[in-house]
């Protein structure tokens, strides 16, 4: 915080000198381990110039995967899976504080451009030999994904989420939860000033597994098969274990 007050309070004073923005988190690494039920982030920074009209929004995105949503049907007393929709480059996390409502901050164009707020999350794949879906029939599978990782905590939307202090310095409070997935974040902070976006900041987060879920976990990404059969072994071995335990002559 110290760093970040005097890297702006030592910057020569420019007539008319567009506002600029320091954002930096309180750890660059987070470490997953066994007992791993979560934890806080802190990211503090510093803005040059903030006016009464200026608002901060924070963008915390996770790594991206692609994420093919079914609807469940019930075909002859069965349910199964049907009408797939394909949606590329979704954030496996993505979590937004705000000092004021994103609404309030800016209009929906504004904030879509820059790829801020939850809706504007999921786009849909485009296959050039099939005809696009009706909107209507995405946003219902584009609430359906925001409903289960907002069940999980993999997406949050915190108004007010960031405090402005004195001096224009200010901090937000960011969660990771107990499922977070592992890979390179970014952490992208805005000054907004009448409806558009000023400044911005981005700055880098690193989750990774450590300890025995390290090796766990990169044993069953560098060798898939091998670690598919040691799990059907030692499964089959505990049950062989059990059978001799707990069987009756």
């Amino acid at each position: 915080m110290i760093l970040l007050a005097l890297a702006l309070i030592l910057q020569p004073n420019i007539p008319n000198e567009a506002p600029g923005i320091m954002a930096a988190l309180t750890q660059e690494t987070v470490e997953i381990r066994e007992n791993f039920a979560g934890t806080s982030l802190v990211l503090y920074g510093a803005t040059r110039g903030l006016t009464l009209r200026d608002e901060i929004v924070v963008v915390l995105r996770g790594p991206n995967q692609d994420l093919r949503v079914m609807r469940k049907r019930r075909s002859f007393g069965i349910w199964v899976n049907a009408a797939p929709i394909e949606f590329d480059t979704v954030p496996s996390y993505y979590a937004i504080a705000s000092s004021l409502p994103l609404d309030v901050i800016a209009p929906p164009e504004a904030l879509a451009r820059n790829g801020i707020g939850l809706e504007t999350l999921l786009d849909p794949a485009i296959d050039p030999n099939h005809e696009p879906p009706d909107e209507s029939v995405v946003a219902s599978y584009r609430a359906a994904v925001l409903r289960a990782g907002s069940r999980h905590a993999l997406y949050a939307e915190t108004p007010g989420g960031v405090d402005v202090l004195d001096g224009g310095l200010f901090r937000a409070v960011l969660k990771l939860p107990p499922r977070t997935p592992v890979g390179n974040y970014n952490a992208e902070v805005y000054l907004f000033r009448d409806g558009r976006p000023v400044a911005s900041r981005t700055t880098s987060l690193r989750v990774e597994k450590a300890g025995f879920e390290r090796v766990v976990y990169e044993f069953a990404h560098d060798a898939p098969m091998i670690y598919g059969l040691f799990c059907v072994a030692l499964a089959m071995l505990a049950g062989y274990l059990a059978s001799v335990l707990f069987g009756r002559d």
